[in-house]
């Protein structure tokens, strides 16, 4: 009887409240559905049939545990809002009789019909258009489209055990806010917080900081390394100091005002600034999370796009040649074998060659410090802070097409780290720099993130470079390489790359490698961009939800906050145009601030990206930033298009 009275009071609060449990359940649904989606792509057993498959496959992996712990934070996020608007209701139970184990009875009923809703709807909905979304990614990454329907049983309880431990999280953390809460405290529910915030100065000083540190970090990462490294600093930096931006620092701001009496008190900034006041303290925290899910949705989206839109250039740049080969140890005998090796494959398969660039050079690891390039016992272990590439002026010239013009004790210089002096110490030995912005990437050994490219002035020079890192390392290195460019089709193409490639291995080598640029192509690169830009995509729109669920809660809260406010204005002495107006005027500062900030990080953050990005062999700036513009200006459309279908919902409890 008692089971059965719990279950009708938990069906009619559902009911009762469905302009505040309907969108939540929508949210629980599409949670589910991403996650399911998520899941069964990342076990499709066509992955297995195409090139590239096992990183698309962990690229889809790595999407998982993101939506996964997205998800919970979300859930957790708006059932903590929940909780909050139904404070009054929970009071009122506890007064007519209701122990809090009563209470909590109801709320377990409540969390089961919802686990029970969203768990199976979202089930069927993700089984349903994970088949779309297959078709999506194998026409990205240019995998075979099957019209097999395979949804995986195992994988529809994994996903629905997942949510079930979440939504037994998330009945616990409500069942423990209902039995420490006091009576009182629940009665008082949303008019807690209403007297006016203090001044938290070390807090507002201390998110300054926070935020300043992360922009200069991003800004003063001159060298792909760093970036890399402090990326995720310069994130936690940032996220601390966003909230502490909204939840300290905008009071601080707005007292600051209120002192300020000559701007105070006039008619248009005095109900403003008071009423923001009271706005801030109690929605800094949701106004500094729909601010970070902005920059989120800006930056993967970008990064995504950019990276797959430009996946030819990256592709040119890792492998500028149709044919790259490199090999060690170098000797004139062998490059010369290799070159004949070369124009009898070609011979055989009717291609002519077009360029054929064979070089030698010179590579080995060196501490830096400051303009001084050392060679000690770390490096002879290949534990050093820099990979160096040296080449002669000729070899130079055979990559660039340019004569390097170096005089007698200089050397040309590249580096991706903070650039040289006027002179750099190398090996014992000083030489003048000339500095560059551009080096053949194609010397290197791989896509380092700390290369330094020397041209020594002669041979000469380069050979004793040699005999000194020979007098200090007991060995010589010296690397070989060849580049060929030759006519024919993508698969013509390939074939002549298989077969230099089976002749030359008979070659006698301690490391050889060679590479088709088209055979990548058409191999892994597109499966492994394509797969980023799928997840880049996916997750964007996960966020985009995220961000309008928290809008409408927010536009909800504000709602029922305001209609109070709204009489007592009125009842004051303003008159309803002004009152609006106030109102209006405050909701547009609240709503859209979070977008100036998130615009604000995205442009600060711009330069470490696009170092970043330069490890992936990415350097069109321009491409990055017009993907990073279009993408601001596409989110901002959107969130001006849920603000004001949202701000409807607010109207209508205002107006009430």
């Amino acid at each position: 009887m008692r089971k059965a009275l719990y279950m009708r009071l938990a069906g009619g609060n559902l009911k009762k409240n469905r302009q505040l449990y309907g969108p939540y359940l929508i949210a629980c649904i599409v949670t589910v559905m991403m996650m399911c989606i998520m899941i069964l792509l990342e076990g499709d057993r066509g992955l297995n049939t195409i090139e590239g498959g096992q990183s698309v496959a962990a690229t889809l992996m790595f999407g998982c545990i993101v939506i996964a712990i997205f998800s919970l934070i979300i859930l957790v996020y708006i059932n903590s809002l929940l909780i909050k608007q139904r404070k009054k209701e929970f009071a009122l139970y506890n007064v007519l009789g209701m122990e809090k184990r009563h209470i909590s009875k109801v709320l377990f009923w409540e969390s089961a019909y919802t686990a029970v809703i969203s768990i199976g709807a979202g089930l069927i909905f993700g089984a349903v258009f994970s088949k779309l979304m297959q078709l999506i990614l194998m026409k990205i990454i240019g995998g075979e489209i099957s019209f097999s329907i395979d949804v995986s049983f195992s994988v529809l309880v994994f996903t629905a055990a997942i949510f079930a431990v979440f939504f037994l999280l998330v009945l616990l953390m409500n069942i423990r806010t209902i039995r420490i809460a006091q009576p009182v405290e629940l009665l008082r529910g949303g008019s807690e917080g209403e007297r006016e915030p203090k001044s938290k100065w070390v807090l507002a000083v201390l998110g300054v900081v926070f935020l300043a540190a992360g922009y200069v970090m991003s800004i003063m990462t001159k060298d792909v390394v760093s970036a890399i490294t402090l990326f995720f600093i310069a994130v936690i930096c940032v996220i601390i100091g966003t909230y502490l931006m909204f939840i300290a620092f905008s009071i601080v701001l707005l007292k600051g005002l209120k002192k300020n009496k000559r701007y105070y008190y006039q008619t248009k900034h005095f109900a403003t600034v008071s009423g923001m006041i009271y706005r801030m303290k109690r929605n800094a925290a949701g106004l500094a999370s729909i601010c970070i899910l902005s920059t989120m949705v800006i930056v993967t989206v970008s990064t995504t796009v950019c990276l797959y839109a430009g996946v030819g250039d990256i592709i040119n740049n890792m492998y500028p040649y149709d044919v790259n080969m490199k090999y060690y140890p170098y000797s004139q005998q062998t490059s010369e074998k290799l070159e004949a090796a070369a124009e009898d494959t070609a011979k055989r398969q009717g291609r002519e060659i077009k360029e054929l660039y064979s070089f030698s050079k010179m590579s080995f690891a060196a501490n830096r410090s400051g303009d001084k390039l050392i060679v000690d016992n770390d490096t002879i272990t290949g534990i050093g802070t820099v990979d160096v590439t040296i080449i002669t002026p000729e070899d130079y010239k055979r990559l660039t097409g340019e004569d390097a013009g170096l005089k007698k004790g200089e050397v040309l210089i590249y580096s991706e780290k903070e650039s040289f002096g006027d002179k750099v110490e190398l090996l014992g030995e000083e030489y003048k720099t000339i500095k560059t912005d551009e080096f053949p990437k194609a010397v290197f050994l791989s896509i380092s993130t700390a290369n330094c490219g020397i041209v020594a002035d002669s041979r000469e020079t380069a050979e004793a470079i040699l005999h000194r890192y020979e007098d200090t390392t007991g060995q010589i290195i010296i690397n070989g390489g060849m580049y060929i460019n030759l006519d024919g089709t993508d698969d013509e193409k390939i074939a002549f790359s298989n077969a230099l490639n089976s002749e030359a291995t008979d070659f006698e080598y301690e490391f050889y490698f060679l590479e088709s640029r088209q055979l990548v192509e058409k191999e892994g690169s597109y499966s492994f961009y394509g797969a980023f830009f799928f997840l880049g995509m996916f997750l964007g729109l996960v966020f985009i939800f995220a961000t309008v669920m928290i809008i409408y809660y927010k536009q909800v809260s504000e709602g029922y906050d305001d209609r109070k406010r709204f009489d007592i204005m009125q009842k004051v002495g303003m008159t309803e145009a002004e009152v609006k107006q106030t109102i209006r005027s405050q909701v547009l500062i609240v709503f859209f601030l979070p977008l100036a900030a998130a615009a604000m990080h995205v442009a600060f953050a711009f330069p470490m990206i696009r170092r970043i990005l330069a490890a992936f062999s990415m350097t069109n700036v321009t491409l990055f930033a017009v993907c990073t513009a279009a993408t601001f200006i596409g989110f901002a459309v959107i969130y001006l298009l849920v603000y004001l279908q949202t701000s409807k919902t607010y109207y209508s409890i205002v107006r009430r």
